[in-house]
């Protein structure tokens, strides 16, 4: 069986279409070794990226982008796990950059991309008070 994530993080300095498009390729060779498949988008400094196959490589694909300089606030959005087919069996990895594309069907994604990740970083804060507020309040107030 097979394994998907989807994650959605920052870039931590600028990125050029040129820089992103390398990072695609570099995507393809090092996924076509390893069997995966997914897709990469970027948009106003954001990845977001669909990975898929074996789940020990997407594992140690996934641990990789963690542990990659050119990330921040790495958000992993969903897993699955057994998944009996793949959403992207024929790219090794698709890499679009919003930024630069011309077509006019892809600007909403845009918007989309960003709006994910400031939920994701939102949900991150409520759960942070929420673990602070029962904490201090399990302690008695102190």
């Amino acid at each position: 069986m097979l394994k998907r994530i989807k994650y959605i993080s920052r870039f931590s300095t600028p990125l050029d279409s040129t820089a992103i498009a390398a990072i695609g390729e570099q995507a393809i060779r090092n996924n076509q070794r390893l069997g995966l498949t997914g897709l990469l988008m970027t948009s106003g400094g954001l990845f977001y990226q669909v990975l898929e196959g074996p789940p020990e490589a997407v594992d140690e694909v996934y641990a990789a982008i963690v542990a990659d300089e050119r990330h921040t606030d790495v958000l992993l959005l969903a897993t699955e796990e057994d998944i009996p087919s793949r959403l992207y069996p024929d790219w090794s990895m698709r890499t679009v950059d919003l930024d630069a594309a011309a077509h006019v069907r892809l600007f909403p994604l845009k918007a989309l991309i960003k709006a994910v990740f400031e939920q994701q970083r939102l949900i991150g804060n409520m759960m942070w008070a929420i673990e602070r507020t029962v904490q201090h309040e399990l302690r008695g107030g102190d």
